[in-house]
């Protein structure tokens, strides 16, 4: 192909179709023609700009976009062969983001507040942030809006009980009940369960959630133990904590393995969950807008956590729920903080990380047999893609991790949707993260 262009224009000369197609765009609009060799030959990079634009001007329009910064960016198509006549030009980008800026805009509508950020580590990202953190109180979404993580805390649990594999003092080829003192996992006969923890950690352990467990919790409720969780005492999870299937034979995605794990971390260390945790990985990654939401870390970040908001979008009574289980979702952060958690793994998986070994990050994201797509407190989408994603009474949040191109798309909301990630459009925001890096 030949080119020539200036200021404001650009034509091109495809000389195995005879072709020739020219844009002009200035000021955010674009238009995209079809001209003829006489307009062509009389274009000179030299001469004057708007003459040169009149020349295009004279030849069949085949789209145009404006996107003037001020309104909704907006395209038309006169020719829906645009894109194969003119391969070389960015009409096609152009009309792609734009379809995604009116898909984002719907999607944003029916979220409260939405943090997103997108890139490869806290000196190279983007962030975006939609709507409010607390809507009775006209908060604002910003870079220290805190929001429930959910789920995403059995990636940081899993962080956590992996450097602890490193320091020896567990091995996650062990049976829990090695390291468990104060109470011990059984089966469903009352024996004592061999389920180790790997087969915990990756959902394999035969462990299953009681239907209605692990919600309701309020501020203000009679506070609730680990231990009262774990044998099924309580409203928040009144079905004792069992291995009622061999471990290997079948996933069973489990807040409650988690609550095991948490008991186990806090055995082995004497010390609270959140402070094992705190030590481990937020301090050493100084990480200002993180937590495990304990009464005393409610207390001190308060006012940034975001006020959680029900499928019918009313604010959750005490703006948000308790949730004690906090290995398994009790992990509150903003976007950039979980991209830096993030960021930190994909180092360790190349040998570069602070926080664990080459070896015991790439040990997390290793298939499980039978269950390929389910690493160690990690899931996985093919070859190239890591996910971690969380879903709660008072929010839902995604994030993936690219192997191959070290990029990291986070998406959090404080929204209750009623649908998984898939339909409530929050996966599909994490999946656009090209178009606004």
């Amino acid at each position: 192909m030949e080119f020539k262009e200036d200021l404001g224009w650009k034509a091109c000369y495809d000389e195995e179709r005879n072709l020739y197609t020219a844009k002009r765009s200035w000021r955010g609009s674009y238009h995209l023609y079809e001209i003829n060799k006489e307009i062509y030959d009389k274009l000179d990079i030299e001469g004057d700009g708007h003459y040169n634009e009149k020349l295009i001007m004279q030849g069949r329009l085949l789209f145009e976009s404006d996107d003037d910064y001020y309104t909704m960016p907006y395209y038309n198509v006169y020719d829906e062969n645009y894109h194969e006549l003119a391969p070389w030009s960015g009409a096609k980008w152009i009309a792609e983001k734009t379809d995604v800026m009116y898909r984002r805009s719907g999607i944003v509508e029916n979220f409260t507040g939405l943090y997103l950020c997108f890139g490869t580590s806290k000196d190279d990202d983007t962030k975006k942030f939609y709507g409010f953190s607390d809507k009775e109180n006209n908060l604002g979404v910003d870079v220290d809006t805190m929001f429930p993580a959910c789920s995403i805390s059995k990636f940081v649990t899993a962080i956590c009980v992996m450097k602890m594999h490193e320091l020896k003092l567990i091995d996650i080829d062990d049976k829990v009940n090695k390291y468990l003192s104060r109470w011990k996992l059984l089966t469903v006969d009352g024996n004592e369960s061999d389920a180790g923890i790997r087969s915990i950690l990756s959902h394999t352990a035969g462990i299953i959630d009681g239907e209605d467990g692990f919600y309701g919790l309020r501020v203000g409720d009679p506070e609730v133990s680990l231990l009262d969780i774990l044998e099924g005492k309580t409203k928040y999870n009144n079905r004792p904590v069992r291995a009622e299937k061999p471990q290997g034979t079948s996933f069973e995605y489990s807040d409650a393995g988690y609550c095991v794990l948490q008991l186990m971390i806090q055995d082995v260390t004497g010390k609270a969950f959140d402070e094992v945790v705190k030590e481990m990985i937020f301090d050493k990654l100084e990480l200002e807008n993180t937590c495990f939401a304990t009464p005393k870390n409610i207390e001190k970040y308060n006012e940034r956590m975001a006020t959680g908001y029900d499928e019918e979008g009313k604010p959750i009574p005490g703006r948000f729920p308790v949730v004690p289980d906090l290995a398994a979702s009790g992990l509150w952060s903003t976007g950039e903080d979980l991209l830096v958690i993030a960021a930190e793994f994909l180092k360790a998986l190349k040998g570069d990380g602070t926080l664990l070994q080459k070896e015991t990050a790439q040990e997390m994201i290793k298939p499980v047999e039978n269950f390929n797509w389910t690493g160690l407190g990690i899931f996985l989408n093919g070859e190239d893609v890591l996910v971690s994603k969380g879903w709660g009474e008072n929010g839902q949040c995604m994030m993936k991790m690219y192997l191959q191109k070290g990029e990291i798309s986070v998406v959090m909301s404080n929204n209750n949707p009623g649908v998984d990630q898939s339909e409530s459009g929050i996966e599909w925001l994490v999946d656009c993260y090209t178009y606004f890096i």
